[in-house]
């Protein structure tokens, strides 16, 4: 198990495939690396990938060695490149992670090739009620139901009660087991909380393809609109408009590298096969 070192906390991370371009990969509070497992056999033939988890989560350390935040997050992922000798990455981020790799692109433009990234950009009121939300059902009824409620509205509705979508859902409750400590949980949630990307999205300079699936509960409800695909995607673009959009039919929100990995990940490879040629993130 390897693991970096920044302000008094252990950082783990694990760097497996091939080739010299680096893809970090960066998921959800609750899921981390585990939300691309099913990406890896696509991944790895074609580049070398960075798993890795923020402090708080998963297998890192989870002393509160200092508060939670995006910008401490976005440091550890910049001691790990340290770490490993990475000197350039492109990072493929989703759900809340996407405030990492948003965040990094801005204050690290030198280390990035390119960004993949699902469009979230800001937490305002209905992101706090959905962290809020988060919290008490976890509190209350455990971390395993409230990976249930996030299953109920980023996989695809037809997928929902198949058999296949049981079996998902199974799966994501033992992940939100292994790496969710309420303990902490509470602060990485309240970090999300407080979160405006607006100054970063305008500051990125690498290319950048923004994906997701266009298939979940999150659209069919008014009141959700700023977490819904279109929702999502106008504010990013009303931000930046020079970036690729890949769209994952049929597939949920988030869940889009569960639900459909390989369609996701040869889109990724696709995309950063344009910048193969340009990378510059071989280890020192």
């Amino acid at each position: 198990m390897t693991k970096a070192r920044r302000e008094g906390s252990n950082l783990w991370y694990q760097l497996k495939g091939k080739g010299d371009h680096v893809i970090t990969l960066i998921g959800g509070f609750a899921l981390v690396d585990k939300q691309f497992e099913f990406c890896d056999q696509y991944l790895e033939p074609h580049h070398k990938l960075l798993h890795w988890h923020y402090r708080g989560v998963g297998k890192s350390d989870w002393s509160m060695t200092e508060p939670y935040s995006v910008e401490g997050w976005v440091d550890d992922l910049a001691a790990i490149l340290d770490h490993a000798g990475i000197e350039k990455t492109s990072i493929w981020c989703t759900s809340t992670g996407t405030s990492i790799g948003v965040r990094f692109a801005s204050k690290y433009p030198e280390r990035m090739n390119a960004l993949v990234a699902y469009p979230w950009i800001r937490s305002d009121q209905t992101w706090k009620d959905i962290f809020r939300a988060s919290y008490e059902v976890a509190s209350v009824f455990g971390v395993e139901q409230m990976s249930r409620m996030y299953a109920g509205v980023v996989l695809p509705p037809r997928l929902l009660y198949s058999a296949n979508g049981i079996e998902y859902e199974r799966w994501a409750k033992k992940r939100y087991v292994e790496n969710v400590n309420m303990t902490t949980l509470k602060s990485v949630l309240d970090a999300y909380s407080n979160l405006d990307l607006t100054s970063d999205i305008k500051n990125i300079k690498c290319p950048t393809m923004l994906l997701m699936g266009n298939d979940s509960a999150l659209n069919k409800d008014d009141n959700l609109e700023s977490a819904s695909y279109d929702g999502l995607l106008r504010d990013f673009l009303e931000l930046k408009q020079d970036v690729d959009i890949k769209t994952i039919k049929g597939a949920g929100s988030t869940y889009c590298m569960i639900t459909k990995p390989k369609a996701c990940s040869l889109a990724v490879v696709d995309y950063l096969r344009k910048f193969d040629n340009k990378s510059q993130n071989r280890s020192k």
